[in-house]
């Protein structure tokens, strides 16, 4: 059980990163504008059938699973940050605007 010190310590750490902005707008939306470039990107390389600047299309390696391995790796690492976001983001919080965690008791 921590003392008055420690808690105290505790309320100041938690009191300044409180204070800390959130990300602003136009943050989220020059995030959004590259990601939607990359996904078109990524869709045209997709439906050519090469990288665009090689007049051959590469043939993939006959052995490694490639690109369905990476597309599990990537889903699942995005599942996993969608979670924890959606977590975070619905963390309960008290009349003096204190949020905590779902694993103590308030």
């Amino acid at each position: 059980m921590p003392d008055e010190e420690q808690e105290r310590a505790i309320a100041a750490v938690l009191a300044s990163s409180r204070r800390r902005p959130s990300a602003p707008r136009w943050l989220w939306v020059v995030a959004l504008a590259i990601g939607l470039g990359c996904a078109i990107a990524f869709v045209a390389a997709m439906v050519r059938g090469g990288d665009g600047a090689s007049g051959a299309s590469a043939t993939a390696p006959a052995s490694g699973s490639g690109f369905p391995a990476g597309l599990a790796v990537g889903a699942g690492i995005g599942i996993a940050i969608g979670w924890f976001a959606a977590r975070r983001a619905q963390a309960p919080v008290d009349d003096d605007g204190a949020s905590h965690s779902s694993r103590k008791s308030p």
